[in-house]
């Protein structure tokens, strides 16, 4: 994989290098770069490349949103996917306490959860796909996040361009890229609850007439949290790291390229969560609840996420046409430990003697997992776009090779009648996909336009797992251990879109579009003991999305957007667990969860955002509202009329920024985030509990004194504790409030 890379990174710059007839790229003339278009309190000049070529956000047809540098730094920057899109409609980020294991849903789309599935939202950094691979391939990573140019978030179907995946969307996170002057900045922030010190900061600094290097860097250091393991001494929501990025830019005439490099090295918060069963459930006659922040774990909680990557980017004008060329290689390890039960030796003597946990009960507390996965994700993608009067037109290929080498360690405490200390089960995964699409707009009048978008992809997946004893090293557990598979799948997908100007300033659209998400594997199977043993394999899921929607900027420094959609999901996949619990005396250990075809599904929604800028006397200020209403349910297999797992009934968000002066280069800032949701359920299940109602609010004040700033904050202020996610014996609860305060600085 790391010859195939390299070849592919050396052989794009040659090609690139080598084409005489390229011409600098031009931004349309009406569009602002987003901090421009941010501070106007204009969402809608936005230049995006939501259809692979740059256009302002107003006059794209299609649900689209997109958040830049400079808003981010005014509520205090993200550092974690969930912080990053807290005000988009329609997404929702389901956090598991563990960044490795948590994942991104939009507009109802299914999440994999604690499985080796690939998200049901296309991942994207600078264009390139980043997704996929058995743990951590749902959610971006902490590096992702550092020095942020604009991120770019695509709701709904976005096959036909995007592919990947993309059934409830695509969301692509653009770094900031070297300019051609000096700039910079940095920032130093601290929670004071939790002890979280965190250092930011990015250099960019000329070499010679069109050549420029950008240095990014993030450290973190937090050894304290909120949830602690007591018999380890160790909290697991400490995380300790960092992150470096290097680009070299180089401009010249016809060719604009970027080369990126970057590492992370980073402990990071660790899966957690709490028992808690109710007196009177077999086998538990006084009931067992551990404390909501103090899990008596005897294995010591951990988890870590390195990543080191490197891109190449060209853009070249061919006199006509712009070609854009983006290869990337990506290496992701991932590692976390698992407590099987629960409880330590001491923990369970004490509440088998205080009447708890029966006798009989057969908890074993050496029971532990240890999960490594290190994914290989290498990906290429051409395409060429080009317009003339009345035609726009786009036509493109590209290519990910994706290898994951995954193991899960289990132990048990030996005894006479199994002598076995455990068991390790390997497995490699790889999979290729190759991909031709395009894309073809006309203008049928100057205010009416039929756009089409086309995609084939063929897919070919391989997996080979086997199950070893850990103290002899030979094969165990049957023929039912022993994985040599593959599948295979071609698809085409396509949107088609009529849009239509109703005035100047306001755009109306209708599309439908289909898209695909390959299947798949499970890798990590179940106990023997297990009452629904998980199954290996799991096929594609296919789907035709229907969206009405109307958009437009038609005051002054105002934005808006409303859609509405309805999804026809095929062959759904969902995730199921196997039946194990630690109330179940035939199988008393964690659930394991996989996925599986849960039969035919539709979702549907409608959403709205609306931003403002407006002046305050001799400040200024800025509102953002945003709010969704979706739902679903699956309409065939043995989930029938079941409702979609994961799905709140409502998503809202408002955020307002305000920025007023003092005196000569002085000026008090303040920002007010508020994000909450209602409704929906926990799982596909009969019995399943509802989703969590919040609502959150994040307040910062502050201070600028010319380029440098001082903030407070307060997240969370009002210490709203929440259940981020429940299963029959288990909690997981929200973070409580962080205060802090940051210094930023730029210059």
């Amino acid at each position: 994989m790391k010859r195939k890379a390299h070849f592919f990174f050396c052989a794009s710059a040659i090609w690139v290098a080598a084409s005489p007839n390229a011409f600098a790229q031009d931004r349309p003339a009406e569009a602002l770069p987003a901090e421009e278009a941010m501070v106007a309190g204009d969402d809608g000049t936005i230049v995006v490349t939501a259809r692979r070529r740059e256009e302002r956000l107003a006059d794209v047809p299609t649900a689209a949103s997109v958040i830049d540098s400079a808003s981010l730094a005014d509520r205090g920057g993200a550092t974690g996917t969930g912080e990053l899109l807290a005000d988009q409609p329609s997404v929702r980020f389901n956090n598991l306490n563990s960044s490795i294991t948590s994942e991104i849903s939009i507009r109802a789309s299914s999440t994999a959860r604690a499985t080796n599935g690939d998200p049901s939202v296309g991942l994207y950094r600078n264009g390139a796909y980043i997704a996929g691979g058995a743990v951590g391939g749902r959610n971006f990573t902490r590096l992702d996040l550092l020095d942020i140019g604009r991120v770019e978030v695509l709701r709904g179907t976005q096959g036909a361009l995007y592919g990947r995946n993309a059934v409830g969307g695509a969301i692509n996170i653009i770094s900031a890229e070297p300019e051609f002057d000096v700039s910079g900045w940095a920032s130093a922030r601290y929670g004071f609850e939790n002890e979280n010190l965190q250092l930011q900061g990015a250099a960019n600094v000329p070499l010679a007439e069109g050549l420029a290097v950008r240095l990014s860097a993030d450290f973190v250091e937090q050894d304290k949290g909120f949830f602690y393991n007591p018999g380890n001494d160790v909290y697991f929501d400490q995380q300790k790291g960092h992150g470096l990025r290097g680009q070299l830019r180089l401009k010249r005439g016809p060719v604009d390229a970027i080369f990126m490099a970057e590492t992370q090295r980073l402990t990071t918060p660790a899966i957690h969560y709490q028992i808690s069963i109710p007196a009177g459930t077999p086998g538990f006659p006084g009931g067992y609840t551990q404390d909501r922040f103090s899990y008596p774990w005897s294995t010591p909680p951990r988890a870590s996420q390195d990543v080191d990557g490197l891109q190449a980017i060209f853009r070249i004008d061919l006199g006509g046409a712009d070609l854009t060329s983006t290869t990337s290689f990506r290496k992701r390890h991932s590692e976390y430990d698992l407590d099987n039960d629960a409880v330590s030796s001491a923990e369970l003597a004490r509440a088998r003697a205080a009447g708890q946990i029966g006798a009989l009960i057969p908890i074993d507390p050496s029971a532990s997992s240890f999960v490594v996965d290190t994914t290989d994700n290498f990906t290429l993608d051409i395409h060429v776009s080009g317009s003339s009067d009345r035609l726009t037109w786009l036509v493109g290929a590209d290519l990910l090779l994706l290898d994951s080498d995954f193991s899960v360690t289990t132990t048990r405490t030996q005894t006479l009648a199994n002598s076995s200390p455990g068991n390790i089960a390997p497995a490699r995964l790889h999979f290729e996909s190759y991909a031709a699409y395009g894309s073809l707009g006309f203008d049928l009048t100057e205010s009416l336009n039929l756009t089409g978008e086309l995609r084939y992809t063929r897919d070919s997946r391989s997996i080979t797992a086997r199950l070893y004893d850990l103290a002899t090293g030979l094969p165990t557990g049957g023929a039912a251990r022993i994985i040599d598979d593959s599948i295979s799948a071609d698809n085409i997908s396509y949107n088609a879109t009529l849009s239509q100007k109703v005035t100047a300033d306001v755009l109306a659209y209708g599309k439908v579009g289909s898209s695909y998400r390959a299947g798949g594997f499970n890798t990590r199977l179940s106990d023997p003991r297990a009452p629904s043993p998980v199954q290996v394999l799991f096929g594609n899921e296919s789907s035709t999305s229907y969206e009405f929607g109307i958009k437009g900027t038609p005051i002054r420094r105002g934005y808006f957007a409303i859609a509405g959609y309805y999804t026809v999901l095929d062959d759904l996949i969902a995730q199921v667990d196997d039946g194990c619990a630690l109330t179940n005396a035939a199988c008393p250990v964690a659930a394991v969860a996989f996925l599986t075809n849960a039969g035919d599904a539709k979702s549907w929604g409608i959403e709205a955002e609306y931003s403002q800028g407006f002046d305050l006397g001799e400040g200024s200020g800025r509102l953002a509202l945003s709010g969704s209403r979706q739902g679903g349910e699956v309409k065939s297999g043995r989930f029938d009329g079941l409702d979609l797992a994961q799905v709140p009934d409502w998503l809202a968000s408002a955020n307002l920024n305000l920025r007023y002066p003092v005196g000569k280069d002085v000026a008090l800032t303040s920002n007010v985030l508020v994000s909450g949701q209602w409704g929906g359920k926990q799982e596909l299940t009969a019995t399943s509990v509802d989703l969590d109602d919040y609502v959150l609010v994040n307040l910062r004040a502050g201070v600028e004194f010319g380029d440098f700033s001082l903030s407070a904050f307060a997240n969370n202020v009002f210490n709203k504790i929440y259940f981020v996610a429940q299963a029959p014996t288990i909690n997981r609860y929200s973070q409580p409030r962080v205060i802090g305060i940051e210094g930023r600085v730029k210059f």
